[in-house]
């Protein structure tokens, strides 16, 4: 996937349906969007797309087919808002699809370029940093504990 089919995937009733869409704001907080249909979704990704905003798409995995991992896929602008460093409890691997992704790894830093990624063990601090436009998929390798949610809540993470 790249910028311009991200932007029509992220637009698209497909996405609407079966995906959950967030934005992380400048203070690295993340906000879902909240909407009561596809016409009142659009506008509001529009809106998102012309931001500064980071956006998230949550449940890839539907999208991409796994069984036994989540993915999420992140689009961030040039000097985009992100997460403070954390950890994740699982294994986690950051792909970059398209753009430069930066990363930053237990205080080092690593760039990485289409069809490059990085594994991150678990518990490892890690953070993006969002010093270029970049679209980029996490997947947390037998994360099933968040698939366990998604399936108790019939695939929604805002249940």
């Amino acid at each position: 996937m790249n910028f311009l089919e991200f932007e029509d995937f992220v637009l698209s009733e497909e996405c609407y349906n079966n995906h959950d869409v967030s934005y992380i704001d400048i203070d690295g907080l993340q906000h879902y969007l909240f909407y009561d249909s596809f016409w009142e979704y659009q506008p509001k990704i529009l809106n998102l797309l012309m931001s500064e905003n980071t956006i998230k798409v949550e449940q890839m995995e539907k999208y991409y087919g796994y069984i036994n991992q989540t993915a999420h896929i992140f689009f961030n602008k040039t000097n985009g808002p992100t997460f403070d460093i954390h950890t994740d409890p699982v294994k986690v691997i950051i792909e970059c699809l398209d753009g430069t992704k930066h990363m930053e790894i237990e205080g080092n830093e690593i760039v990485l370029k289409p069809g490059e990624s990085v594994v991150i063990q678990p518990n490892t601090e890690h953070r993006a940093l969002n010093y270029k436009k970049a679209l980029m998929v996490s997947y947390g390798i037998r994360d099933t504990e968040t698939l366990d949610g998604l399936r108790k809540n019939n695939g929604d993470m805002q249940s």
